[in-house]
């Protein structure tokens, strides 16, 4: 087969074009998690109390999560979580004194947690997806125990860190 002389000097452009059309959709896939997020309780299924603030910090493949919760009647907690995005398993304390052993990977514009919460010696599985929706102003947490319940956690996002 041959290629006529003037077609040739359309693959280059095609081709750059191409590139450029998979990189923006590798960009817009991939949101940014960081900032302040405050839990909204009235749209938490099922509903929550108290205050609960994240702070996010995502530098791929570092993620930090700060969570402070405080509710009346009972002291103030906070934890601080770190893990990396590959897939290796971090092993950190919750507020609660519990140890998790969590992996977290990247599916699409997505973040999902593998979650084995160790509990005065039970171990219980769940997993986590978080995806930001309504333009980015909303986290949204889905979490599934392994008992089959599912939870839907909300945070309004109340600012960016400066990068």
């Amino acid at each position: 087969m041959t290629v006529s002389i003037f077609r040739r000097p359309m693959i280059l452009p095609s081709a750059l074009l191409l590139c450029a059309a998979i990189a923006t959709a590798r960009a817009q896939t991939v949101p940014d998690f960081s900032g302040t997020w405050q839990q909204d309780k009235d749209r938490c299924q099922p509903r929550r109390g108290g205050d609960v603030t994240l702070l996010v910090d995502l530098q791929e493949p570092q993620l930090t999560v700060e969570t402070n919760i405080a509710r009346n009647g009972h002291p103030f907690r906070h934890a601080a979580q770190k893990y990396i995005t590959n897939g290796t398993v971090s092993v950190s304390t919750g507020a609660d004194g519990d140890e998790f052993h969590t992996s977290v990977v990247r599916d699409g514009s997505r973040l999902v947690f593998t979650i084995e919460e160790h509990e005065d010696g039970r171990i219980l599985l769940s997993t986590e997806t978080w995806s930001l929706i309504e333009n980015g102003a909303t986290l949204q947490r889905i979490r599934e125990l392994g008992s089959g319940e599912k939870q839907m956690l909300i945070y309004r996002r109340e600012n960016a860190p400066p990068r």
